[in-house]
């Protein structure tokens, strides 16, 4: 799969600074950025913005107000105000390109991968997170313990979903200090830049079964960053009567957080799967790439959920699942990986098939248990990996902010 935000002549993104090296073009994109940042840090009543150190170039876009909805238009609109002196493709979504990318999660857990939601489905669930954040009311009416709580986890969701090729983090920190703004709180994150980037990556890769347990770091990093804005719109903002609740997550984040799961499960099943089979969990060069499993659970299932309706679909998520069992070198870790990766799949089928009980659908395995399976567990048809399809590995990771 072509990379088609990246010139094929010298490897480097497509801008409009004409950088030669990966170096300057680095340089120039946290100057001309960043500095964006400060007028948007200015708008919620921040610091005034510091001036560039390189003329601005390009056209010239005004700051997105804050906005009633904070959907994809608005997060196109602040990601093409941070970078358009940049980019000539900022505002566009990994979608609108057709990139997937994936990079080693090594300061999570060194031998899995940091993966994205499928660049097929940026908008709709951009479309699904934003709705059911604008049915919470953009999180007017809370506590700060509350608000913490909540804005930690959409932007994990958001974060997870990477609508961008670049820029990610610094259009969410634009975003949630506007989210925050109208809800009568100031965030800081120049207070907490130094954590940000491991706080969002921690929840994306999802070691944890539990989601809250995953956004723990993103918690504490809103929590520091996070202050009540003293005037009396602010206070208006905050006051209890503005808030909405919800009881559950909608049914379309409820998919989501099913898929999620699912990959992240499929981790480490997917590793001992390969172990076992003699797959390679490294490229040529010996950079760590996708499991079989992973790869096949993010082309073919995150690409299209619907596919979990369709037996064959189970039947490949079943596959890892037998050979793992059934291994004559069982590993301790292995009953409760698999234990995990199989209630994630029965999860993930529920939330598209609620018409249909487990039985049904065929997620609980009828092959016989061996002495090496794990006792209590039945696997989710039988083997033949997935064929490996690579997706471009992301050549390069935005500056730190401040």
């Amino acid at each position: 799969m072509a990379d088609l935000f990246t010139n094929p002549a010298d490897g480097l993104l497509y801008n409009n600074v004409r950088a030669t090296s990966e170096t300057q073009l680095d340089r120039l994109e946290a100057d001309l950025s960043i500095k964006r940042l400060m007028f948007v840090r200015a708008q919620v009543g921040l610091v005034a913005p510091r001036q560039p150190l390189e003329p601005i170039v390009g056209p010239s876009y005004v700051i997105p107000p804050i906005p009633r909805s904070f959907d994809e238009q608005h997060l196109r609109a602040m990601h093409r105000y941070l970078f358009h002196d940049v980019y000539p493709w900022a505002g566009e979504t990994r979608q609108d390109r057709g990139f997937q990318g994936y990079k080693p999660a090594v300061n999570i857990q060194a031998d899995h991968m940091m993966t994205y939601a499928n660049h097929r489905r940026v908008g709709a669930d951009v479309a699904a997170i934003t709705a059911q954040l604008t049915a919470e009311n953009n999180l007017r009416g809370l506590s700060k313990p509350q608000f913490v709580e909540r804005a930690a986890y959409y932007l994990d969701h958001l974060n997870h979903v990477h609508a961008f090729r670049e820029g990610n983090g610094r259009t969410m920190q634009a975003v949630l200090m506007q989210l925050g703004h109208q809800a009568g709180y100031r965030l800081d994150f120049q207070k907490v830049h130094k954590e940000f980037n491991l706080a969002r990556d921690t929840g994306i890769v999802g070691i944890s079964t539990s989601a809250h347990e995953n956004q723990t770091r993103l918690r504490y990093l809103l929590d520091a960053a996070t202050g009540e804005l003293p005037s009396a719109a602010a206070k208006a903002a905050r006051h209890p009567s503005q808030a909405r609740p919800l009881s559950a997550p909608t049914l379309e984040v409820a998919q989501l957080e099913a898929l999620r799961e699912l990959k992240a499960s499929s981790q480490r099943v997917g590793i001992r799967h390969a172990q076992e089979t003699g797959a390679p969990l490294k490229d040529a060069n010996g950079a760590a790439i996708m499991s079989p499993l992973l790869t096949y659970v993010q082309a073919a299932v995150m690409a299209r959920p619907a596919a979990l309706t369709e037996q064959a679909t189970l039947d490949e998520l079943q596959k890892p699942y037998v050979v793992v069992a059934r291994s004559a070198a069982a590993q301790l870790s292995d009953k409760a990986m698999l234990l995990r990766y199989s209630q994630a799949v029965g999860q993930a089928v529920k939330v598209f098939r609620p018409q249909l009980n487990q039985q049904q659908h065929g997620v609980t395995l009828q092959q016989p248990i061996t002495q090496h399976e794990p006792k209590g567990e039945r696997a989710l048809s039988n083997p033949a990996p997935p064929k490996q399809q690579k997706a471009p590995e992301p050549k390069r990771r935005g500056p730190k902010l401040g």
